[in-house]
């Protein structure tokens, strides 16, 4: 049974959430590809409307300075909010783009890499993950897949420690506990 909606930019983002949160935060969870940033967007707006249930819109920050980010929040926030009519919501912009999570810990990005990085690439790569990991052979969607499908659990729960997955998580946690007849 569906209790929340994700709706994300794109099947990846979706495949990432998957392959990271455990499955018992995501087990009535339902995600919806937006098919980009805005197309997100108006799913998120439409689902509030017309399904009445939680929704978490995640999308690309696409910005990492401050201002920006926050700009951004407040006008989705607005826009949701005006959808949204007391169903709980929540925006989660990953800054700058959701391949940050990979980024939480250098030595498992090396290990996940096969090599280790600059002091400079580290730093650049905070700013633009996605740029450093479209360097690769295949490109950032290749390491994705790659990097998915050999996740140990212990990588798991290094990336799970990511703030954005944090507010995910607690967000979904608290849905399932207020639809929950005994925890009411």
């Amino acid at each position: 049974m569906t209790r929340t909606y994700i709706v994300v930019e794109h099947p990846t983002d979706a495949a990432i959430l998957r392959a990271i949160l455990p499955k018992a935060v995501l087990e009535e969870a339902k995600f919806v590809n937006g098919q980009g940033r805005y197309g997100a967007e108006s799913m998120a707006r439409k689902l509030l409307i017309t399904e009445r249930l939680p929704t978490v819109l995640m999308i690309d920050a696409d910005a990492e300075h401050t201002a920006i980010v926050q700009e951004q929040q407040q006008d989705l926030d607005f826009l949701l909010g005006q959808a949204a009519a007391g169903i709980p919501y929540q925006i989660l912009l990953a800054v700058p783009e959701i391949e940050v999570v990979f980024f939480q810990d250098r030595r498992i990005l090396e290990l996940l890499l096969g090599r280790q990085l600059t002091d400079l690439e580290w730093h650049l790569a905070q700013q633009q993950p996605k740029a450093l990991l479209d360097t690769l052979p295949g490109g950032s969607s290749a390491f994705v897949t790659q990097t998915l499908m050999d996740l140990e659990d212990g990588h798991r729960e290094v990336f799970r420690q990511h703030p954005l997955l944090q507010k995910l998580s607690q967000f979904l946690a608290a849905q399932r506990n207020l639809s929950d007849p005994i925890a009411s």
